[in-house]
């Protein structure tokens, strides 16, 4: 059996329509839903892009969160597992923190291809930086000023888009035109594993024209975005309710043209026959906020926004429905390994969530962590708790956490007061199962009153060369 393995960076759960969403135009995804089996509990762990691909490459737990930092070269990789099972392994991304900068995620893999133009791809210098025909100043961003956000990495992304003058220049585009004739290629192998990592709808929520007026309506609008509203000014207090209005209406047209361009693959998918002896499997790594507590883009502490992912499993078997049963990432390892007959290691953490829906199983999972490695240390996000009915944000003192139920943004803690308790205690419980450092437990255990201890393990350290930096750190103070 042939396995795609689709990661679809900053795409929220409920904004698909096959899960729910009634405004959203997302008829690709919707289509693969119906044939597939969907994931209602599904959550993001160690985030956020980094993070969350090291929880799926290694079906481990960080300490407990996995941090921002290359891939191990020692690493025991899923894609390595596979190709030691006798599978042929392909990466095929335009999320460029994969392999810029020395993170090495390309390492594990057979054969890798990069396409370029997202945010922080630094693919071409010129003397003058040309906006693309899809950008101009747009009045309603004026309460940010002239200049702002403007001269660093919005002029980085224009230099890479140089020359972007249809449909089929966009990096989302080129990613899933690759991914279709990879299976054209490979129309008659039974034995390949395809990772495709979309970046698209990450920020900037930059997209064509066409699309955009597909949720903003206003006359006299044509659709063109301004780059000022791509990045941080974007929750400067002073924009007008219709600017915020435009952002969110970005984010949903980003999402539609990601799953337009994601047809490109399906239809390919259908046309080379490869539906009758391929699984695929798609989900987000994160979510992002659009609007909700006043936020646009991705914080911590981590909320619903942030981390309920869509989680889709077609297989060439045809069954399908939908579960509740508790996902993290870590368990893509056991259920990828088991797609392809492959042997599981025994120091990972992992549950094959198909089994355990075809099943009718909850699965190995009462509850969900997530959070980040790097927060602790500020005394802020700690780490947020997820179970079947809704959300916990976990801190030291029972009486300063916040109880959502989802779909919600209502805090019910004071009307839930046993079920925060129970919470709590249960997420402690399963921090220090994950392997949190004991000096941490206690820490959090005794108030978090101070900092953390200077000898307490965060996560694993940060692997390279004194002086070692993300490549971004620079690209984002870039002329």
């Amino acid at each position: 059996m042939n396995i795609v393995l689709i990661i679809i960076d900053t795409m929220r759960y409920d904004y698909i329509g096959a899960n729910g969403n009634d405004w959203i135009e997302t008829p690709n995804l919707d289509r693969l839903s119906a044939q597939s089996w969907c994931f209602d509990r599904a959550f993001a762990a160690s985030f956020p892009t980094i993070p969350y691909r090291t929880d799926v490459m290694t079906g481990k737990y960080g300490s407990p969160f996995h941090t921002w930092k290359p891939l191990p070269f020692d690493t025991r990789s899923l894609p390595s597992v596979l190709g030691e099972a006798g599978y042929a392994t392909q990466l095929i991304h335009d999320t460029p923190h994969l392999v810029n900068g020395g993170h090495a995620f390309d390492y594990p893999f057979h054969t890798w291809t990069f396409i370029r133009g997202a945010e922080v791809d630094r693919a071409w210098m010129d003397d003058e930086a040309q906006w693309p025909s899809n950008w101009c100043k747009d009045p309603v961003f004026d309460a940010l000023g002239e200049d702002a956000d403007l001269t660093k990495h919005n002029y980085t992304y224009a230099r890479t888009n140089r020359g972007r003058t249809n449909l089929d220049d966009w990096n989302c585009a080129k990613l899933f035109n690759t991914a279709a004739q990879f299976l054209r290629d490979n129309a008659r192998r039974e034995n390949f594993f395809l990772w495709i990592d979309c970046f698209d709808p990450h920020e900037p929520w930059d997209v064509p024209p066409a699309f955009m007026l597909k949720y903003d309506k206003t006359p006299g609008y044509d659709g063109r975005l301004d780059p000022r509203a791509f990045q941080g000014a974007r929750n400067n207090p002073n924009l007008p309710d219709e600017a915020r209005a435009r952002m969110k209406a970005s984010y949903a047209a980003k999402v539609t043209w990601m799953d337009h361009c994601f047809g490109r693959f399906l239809e390919a998918f259908d046309a080379t026959g490869l539906s009758k002896n391929t699984a695929i499997i798609i989900a987000g790594d994160h979510g992002t906020n659009v609007g909700e507590r006043g936020r646009f883009g991705k914080y911590a502490p981590v909320y619903e926004q942030e981390i309920h992912i869509p989680l889709i499993i077609k297989t060439p078997e045809g069954d399908g429905g939908r579960s509740s049963a508790i996902f993290q990432p870590q368990d893509f390892f056991a259920t990828v390994a088991n797609l392809a007959s492959a042997p599981i290691p025994g120091n990972i953490d992992s549950q094959d969530i198909l089994a355990a829906a075809r099943e009718g199983r909850a699965g190995m999972r009462q509850l969900a962590l997530a959070g980040t490695a790097r927060g602790w240390a500020k005394q802020r996000g700690f780490f947020t708790v997820f179970d079947q009915e809704g959300y916990l944000e976990w801190q030291p003192e029972v009486a300063d956490c916040m109880l959502t139920p989802y779909g919600s943004l209502d805090n019910t803690a004071s009307e839930h007061l046993d079920r925060v308790q129970d919470l709590h205690a249960a997420g402690l419980s399963e921090l220090e199962r994950r392997g949190a450092d004991p000096l941490l437990i206690d820490w959090l255990k005794n108030g978090a009153k101070d900092e953390v201890p200077d000898n307490c393990r965060l996560f694993d350290g940060w692997p390279g060369p004194e002086g070692f930096q993300t490549y971004f750190a620079r690209a984002y103070g870039g002329a």
